[in-house]
């Protein structure tokens, strides 16, 4: 054992000196960074009292490398950390990026749990109610003024959590920022805008760890995160996710699963931490660990970045500079096409548009012409919109309607984004509701007649049946879903949560990487 720590020590030193020569080695500052690393870390376990000492460890390895990673800290381990008198680990963490990771992580009920029956407002309102008081601990207790980032215990994702994270103090510079592992909803394995967030999830190839207890873990974690870095940047660059828990260091079992397995939900006092491993097995992961960070950092063209850089990094332009006449223009062609399958993300130069943007730019763009016939200039939309809160009605047959009917329901819409800043679940064409889907090729072609002849058309087509094409890219509704994590009982599905998230998809686009 004595051997093992000695080894332990020495691996220790060689990195630190290994992180001392990357930090003036010519490539890295010579090149401009191509591919972003982002750590992060579920800071969770309040049972083992190891788990404080893990966390501060890993804080302080790599603040002495200059790496600032982000560390998402459960609601009760925060509180835990200050009844324990742990200012020592505060202070650790507090030199990187504090995020938020639920407010009791495991304790039944999990958010998918109470999430299961609600719909988009009230699902928002009781994540709010049950999360919102951790996530004001973990600001008081680490003084920071907001929360980078949010990201669920396990598989209890929501889309309810993702649209109410402002509401909870959650986001750097009024962006709301999604960070975790999971495959509920994704968008070809790089960053994406969903409910109003920046959501860094399901980023399948370019997500990779070391394996921490393996024989050959570092091997295979080098030759892994090489071969994503490599592919990045033969694409342009991107972002790679890797993640861990400081328990995973200190523990031989999660401490979740030894109480909370499969549905259990033990009284408090009856909460038992998990098992400890042996220091010497501890010091050689941190070791390994440390290796691991360093290989990363020589390589040419690695940046380490934060949850806090997400914004400014995958800025979204639509927000600050609004749509112009001319990108209105060739988005209403797109959506008349007779290719056009329904509709989709659109990217125009440096700008992409998700199905709920093009709804609410045409809405307020048609709706200024009916009200101030002849003006122009740039649409803008309010940032966060939301997609509908309930299953839109059956489509009805396509029909053409007059323009004085199309003319109310297009200012019936636009006040309606304005007061409830979601896309409405249905449209109202007097007595009648139509899917919301079915009224953007109407607002395309009556922004276009309007244009082109000066003039409002004296009747506008009603198309039927237009699909929300970006619902693709949710998961469907199947067992493992959220009943694959140990802490939800065997088989748990929630059908209404996904129902919720393929509503949402009408706020899913790409984010794109700013040069």
């Amino acid at each position: 054992m004595r051997t093992a720590t000695a080894r332990a020590a020495l691996l220790s030193c060689v990195a630190i000196l290994l992180g001392v020569f990357v930090r003036v080695s010519p490539a890295q500052t010579t090149r401009p960074a191509e591919i972003d690393v982002i750590l992060w870390f579920d800071t969770e376990d309040y049972l083992l009292p190891a788990d404080d000492d893990a966390a501060k460890r890993l804080a302080e390895l790599l603040s002495q490398r200059h790496i600032r990673a982000t560390f998402k800290v459960v609601g009760e381990k925060a509180r835990v950390l200050e009844r324990r008198g742990r200012h020592d680990v505060i202070a650790a963490l507090k030199e990187h990026e504090i995020g938020y990771h639920a407010n009791f992580h495991s304790v039944h009920p999990t958010p998918t749990e109470y999430l299961a029956d609600c719909g988009l407002l009230d699902g928002m309102e009781e994540f709010v109610r049950r999360e919102g008081p951790g996530a004001a601990d973990v600001r008081r207790i680490f003084d920071v003024p907001t929360l980078v980032c949010y990201g669920q215990p396990g598989s209890s994702w929501a889309p309810q959590a993702i649209a109410a994270l402002g509401a909870c103090g959650i986001g750097y510079s009024a962006v709301p920022c999604y960070l975790d592992s999971g495959h509920h909803v994704g968008f070809g394995d790089r960053p994406f805008w969903y409910a109003g967030a920046l959501n860094v999830y399901d980023m399948g190839k370019n997500e990779t760890r070391m394996d921490l207890w393996a024989e050959d873990g570092l091997e295979r974690g080098e030759k892994s995160f090489a071969s994503i870095a490599d592919r990045l940047a033969t694409e342009g660059g991107g972002l790679i996710s890797i993640f861990y828990h400081p328990c995973e260091w200190v523990h031989q079992e999660f401490w979740d699963g030894v109480n909370f397995r499969r549905g259990a939900n033990p009284p408090r006092e009856q909460w038992r931490p998990p098992p400890q491993r042996p220091m010497e097995e501890t010091d050689l992961a941190f070791a390994r660990f440390a290796q691991y960070v360093d290989f990363m950092r020589v390589r040419p063209g690695i940046r380490f970045v934060t949850a806090r850089d997400l914004p400014e990094l995958y800025p979204d332009p639509l927000r600050s500079d609004g749509a112009s006449e001319a990108q209105l223009l060739e988005l209403a062609g797109r959506i008349l096409a007779p290719d056009s399958k329904g509709l989709d993300d659109q990217r125009i130069g440096s700008e992409i548009f998700s199905p709920a943007d093009q709804f609410a730019l045409l809405a307020f763009a048609v709706a200024r012409g009916i009200d101030s016939p002849g003006a122009t200039g740039v649409v803008r939309v309010r940032p966060g919109l939301l997609g509908p809160d309930s299953v839109a009605p059956a489509p009805t047959v396509a029909r053409v309607i007059p323009w004085p009917a199309f003319r109310d329901a297009t200012r019936d819409v636009r006040d309606f984004l304005q007061n409830s800043q979601r896309i409405p679940a249905r449209v109202f064409i007097g007595a009648d509701s139509i899917p919301p889907a079915d009224f953007v090729p109407a607002m395309a072609a009556a922004y276009v007649a309007m244009l082109e002849s000066h003039q409002t058309p004296q009747s506008v087509a009603l198309p039927s049946g237009i699909e929300v094409l970006t619902m693709r890219h949710v998961a469907p509704d199947t067992p493992g879903l959220f009943g694959g994590w140990i802490i939800h009982k065997q088989g748990f599905r929630a059908p209404k949560v996904v129902e919720q998230a393929r509503l949402q998809a009408w706020t899913l686009k790409p984010a794109l990487r700013r040069d």
